[in-house]
């Protein structure tokens, strides 16, 4: 009996340890705050959300401050339309001519504040203040001593080289986005952390208005290109909608993720834009949809819990889509202020048939015509590029992020809009204007046969991005 009772107490005591162990480990896994880096858990900067209504820690808050600089640098090329009466086909388009080196730096401030709402749900704020947008047009190798690359077919100058647009500043847009959290690892260890949100962002500052800084009147009214001229604006005037979703696991040192981020632009009515984006017979009246795919990894080589500091490095690779649509191209300043005919002289907005007898199909007088601003239908392409960050979180409430990125577009089209759109006036010989009815349909207002024709369009082509940011961030 006092064998058994003393391998009764031995075991016992045994057992004691062991649940003192596992309840040590147990807090010892806990962080003393919410926001405390938990070694080898705790989240990356990619799928972190504050959120509130935590045990101890029942609202989290935090402010960043970001600076943005962006050089972006392209080449800018035209088709030629030779005659060659030699040829079978008795046209010829050569290799694409050199116009100019284009060439673009912007300098951006966001203020921003993300705030706990519930339980890995948070409501971010973002306002980024554009301290200075300037663009040029320069001589891409000997292309300003052949003006006659820009001419159209009755010898106006579209645009010169070298040329200059205002350097623009103030606020674009003001965003407002959703992230929650539908599956945490640091809340269950089993599972993978998975974010999705929604953003929307709202047009708030001046809209763009094509520009030339050196022309008497800089900004002209395409309406009424020799009256005052208008401010150069800085706001594309629109309303964004983005989703984006990213997955994450993290695993010891490294967390490996997945991402994926859909954009797709509303043009608001009062500028340039939305002005022309609903006339009829218009083939793009919106900017290209933006899909966006990323693929990283966050490396954390240094976490130090009682101290809160933890250092973050992030390696990512992304490929975007941008789809068919109208922008503001590269050239949105050079071909929007230009003086010639075949560009400021309206195009109809519709066609009516003609009342004299002849069954033609003439301009319809009851419909306001359709100017030129600059805005332009564009290829689809693909961009391709890559960015690395280091984030260091130097105590409870602070962390600083410093970050550079390098992207590289597709050579595409920046002015192919088409001449009839198909869909639209089938059984309407009035609507056909010089399109044929019930086979290319009604005339495209916006369709510019001197910039969008074969063997007269322009290209952007070797486009490379150069992203630098610095951000800083207070905890609460």
């Amino acid at each position: 009996m006092r064998v058994f009772g003393r391998q009764s107490r031995t075991v016992g005591l045994a057992f004691a340890c062991a649940t003192y162990l596992v309840a040590f480990s147990a807090r010892a896994d806990e962080p003393v705050s919410a926001r405390e880096p938990r070694h080898l858990e705790e989240t990356g900067e990619n799928t972190t959300v504050i959120d509130a209504f935590d045990k101890n820690d029942p609202f989290d808050a935090n402010l960043l401050l970001t600076f943005r600089q962006q050089w972006k640098a392209a080449n800018i090329r035209r088709e030629t339309s030779l005659s060659q009466g030699a040829l079978s086909s008795g046209g010829f388009v050569s290799q694409n001519e050199n116009v100019a080196a284009y060439s673009q730096r912007t300098t951006t401030l966001e203020i921003g504040a993300d705030v706990g709402i519930f339980r890995d749900l948070a409501l971010s704020l973002r306002l980024p203040i554009i301290l200075a947008d300037s663009r040029e047009l320069g001589d891409l190798d000997g292309s300003s001593k052949n003006p006659q690359r820009l001419q159209d077919t009755t010898g106006d100058q579209l645009f010169s080289v070298p040329f200059k647009s205002p350097t623009r500043s103030g606020l674009d847009w003001f965003g407002v986005a959703l992230n929650y959290a539908i599956m945490n690892q640091v809340r269950d260890p089993a599972l993978p952390t998975w974010v999705v949100g929604f953003e929307s962002r709202f047009a708030i500052g001046p809209r763009l208005h094509a520009c030339n800084d050196n022309a008497p009147i800089r900004c002209p009214d395409p309406a009424n290109p020799n009256g005052p001229s208008r401010d150069p604006g800085i706001s594309r005037g629109m309303t964004a909608l983005a989703l984006h979703t990213v997955f994450a696991r993290r695993f010891g040192y490294i967390e490996p993720y997945l991402g994926f981020r859909t954009q797709v632009e509303l043009p608001q009515s009062n500028s340039d834009f939305g002005a022309t984006s609903d006339v009829r017979g218009t083939l793009l009246s919106r900017p290209p949809v933006i899909g966006t795919f990323t693929v990283g990894t966050e490396i954390f080589p240094y976490e130090n819990r009682e101290a809160f500091q933890r250092l973050g490095l992030d390696f990512k690779v992304r490929g975007t889509y941008h789809s068919p649509g109208r922008d503001y191209s590269e050239l949105f300043d050079a071909l929007g202020s230009s003086q010639a005919r075949s560009l400021r002289s309206p195009n109809p907005g519709a066609y009516r048939a003609a009342t004299d007898g002849s069954f033609g199909s003439v301009a319809d007088p009851n419909v306001a015509p359709v100017y030129f601003s600059g805005i332009t239908d564009q290829q689809a392409f693909g961009s391709f590029g890559g960015a690395m960050a280091v984030t260091w979180q130097a105590g409870e409430y602070v962390k600083f992020t410093g970050g550079l990125g390098l992207t590289y577009s597709q050579s595409h089209l920046v002015t192919a809009a088409d001449a009839c759109n198909p869909d639209l006036g089938k059984g309407d010989a009035g609507a056909a204007g010089p399109c044929r009815a019930g086979v290319t349909g009604i005339p495209n207002p916006n369709h510019r046969p001197v910039i969008d024709l074969p063997g007269r369009r322009f290209s952007v082509d070797d486009t490379t991005i150069v992203d630098l940011w610095l951000s800083g961030v207070v905890m609460f």
